[in-house]
């Protein structure tokens, strides 16, 4: 798609107003020109701190507005597959907060319908979406620190004081591996270069029936180890590292990417390299850019549809392991 792209904006939450803001600085590339929630009245308060677009009381008004080219979908997690399936019905393009859906299955359907509906798709992980991450790819094709053999990633938080009950509702989609573990496990299959071979998870899983803590490691078939943890009630920093044959790659804030964030290239006997590479954008522009460049694509090359794909199995295939089950969802091998 070429030209100006017109958002409308599904949910009216922190990350809802983020990427509202962000669409504010790139007026020549896209705007805001309509949001929808179930409450007319937080619609209505959202559309004017973010430039006056069109308020609406539902989700279904805003897919209806021909006005609106593309959605984004900031809903919770257990909205995420319904909502995109029907965006993709009213011939909308859409970016969908992650994970994409709740489960391996859904996603296969979400895929099928914006296949058969000719729009773009894209899971938002907007770190990828960052000038950092391709320079990162220059440098190891750069044999900068010799051969990759293992990485390493997390992101954890401490949520229980929080006032998130989403963060605990095992029907919500809620627990460490789907609200912040997508992250280190999305960024270990990039740079894996591939989808692992094997994968194991140990985790504790709360009362509610969600994973509270969790790490793990991945076997690629390339020969890289990856290890990762997540929590929402665990403190940790958060990061993202590259060990190769002669040195490390440490990416600073792997997943806000702020403008001061380096990659920190480490050889031994050499002193440490700070390489700094932003182009000035919020990481929420990025993103709504990525979709407008890619629209006619159909899907991003930096997060395409059978990567996501390949990460939702993986996320069903770890949840599984540390006993975590969706209500309703079988637990028949294989499934």
């Amino acid at each position: 798609m070429s030209g100006l792209m017109r958002w409308g904006i599904l949910g009216t939450g922190n990350i809802a107003g983020k990427f509202a803001k962000d669409l504010r600085t790139i007026p020549e590339g896209a705007v805001l020109q309509a949001v929808g929630s179930r409450d007319l009245a937080k619609a209505t308060a959202f559309a004017q701190a973010h430039g006056g677009p069109t308020a609406y009381g539902s989700y279904e008004e805003v897919l209806a507005d021909k006005t609106v080219d593309a959605v984004y979908i900031s809903l919770l997690n257990h909205h995420h597959a319904a909502w995109s399936i029907k965006a993709a019905q009213a011939g909308k393009h859409i970016l969908c907060e992650k994970p994409a859906t709740m489960t391996h299955a859904e996603l296969v359907a979400v895929i099928a319908a914006v296949t058969t509906a000719g729009v773009f798709f894209m899971e938002a992980y907007a770190y990828r979406c960052h000038p950092r991450y391709a320079r990162l790819r220059e440098l190891l094709a750069e044999h900068t620190i010799g051969e990759v053999r293992m990485l390493h990633a997390t992101f954890a938080f401490d949520g229980s004081t929080l006032g998130r009950p989403r963060l605990f509702a095992v029907e919500q989609g809620g627990g460490g591996l789907m609200d912040v573990g997508v992250y280190p496990l999305s960024w270990l299959r990039w740079f894996g270069d591939g989808e692992p071979v094997a994968a194991k998870a140990l985790g504790i899983k709360g009362a509610s029936g969600v994973d509270e803590w969790v790490s793990g490691v991945l076997r690629f078939a390339n020969h890289r180890i990856a290890s990762f943890a997540t929590a929402i009630r665990c403190v940790q920093p958060s990061v993202a590292t590259i060990y190769g044959s002669l040195g490390s790659i440490d990416i600073e804030e792997p997943w806000r990417c702020p403008a001061n964030a380096a990659l920190v290239v480490t050889v031994a006997g050499k002193p440490p390299l700070r390489i700094l590479n932003d182009d000035g954008l919020g990481l929420y522009a990025r993103e709504a850019l990525m979709v407008s460049r890619h629209a006619a694509d159909r899907q991003a090359p930096v997060c395409t549809w059978n990567d996501s794909l390949s990460g939702m199995k993986l996320l069903d295939e770890l949840r599984h392991q540390v006993g975590v089950w969706w209500p309703g969802e079988s637990k028949a091998p294989g499934v």
